[in-house]
């Protein structure tokens, strides 16, 4: 029998909802136990990748609106990684652009991720899981510990 791997990363993806931040007591108490460093990703969606809505507009606009949201993601992950993981060994915060599942599922691969926590559902969920969810657990080659919207 195979030697179970070590956990030495875990990724958090967080689209900053409720649930996310509420996967975060099983982020912490793994990093804690296993003394990981803590990957804390958002994934912002391209708004220059969509089609036109009604009719042409200014690039910059979509531009604008992406930095905007950068800023306020950075904002909103530095505020949880001080409320949550100030006592945790290690933990880097990283903002990329694109598909939520691709990035996740490329970041894993990037970063060498041992494990992935995350929510069951996202700010736009309506469904027991949520289709983010669903996907990177089809897809991810680690374990993927997906909590629930009110953790016990």
């Amino acid at each position: 029998m195979e030697e179970p791997r070590e956990i030495k990363t875990i990724l958090w993806p967080n689209d900053l909802s409720k649930c996310s931040e509420e996967a975060m007591p099983y982020v912490r108490s793994l990093a804690k136990k296993y003394g990981a460093l803590v990957h804390v990703l958002y994934v912002a969606e391209d708004l220059t990748a969509h089609d036109s809505w009604y009719g042409d507009f200014d690039p910059s606009h979509a531009e604008k609106i992406m930095q905007w949201e950068h800023k306020k993601a950075l904002e909103r992950q530095q505020e949880l990684c001080q409320k949550y993981l100030a006592d945790c060994a290690k933990y880097q915060k990283h903002i990329v652009v694109g598909n939520p599942v691709q990035e996740i599922l490329k970041f894993i691969d990037a970063q060498k991720v041992d494990m992935v926590v995350m929510c069951k559902k996202g700010k736009t969920g309506g469904f027991d899981m949520g289709s983010v969810a669903q996907k990177v657990v089809a897809g991810s080659p680690v374990p993927v510990v997906v909590t629930s919207d009110s953790p016990v």
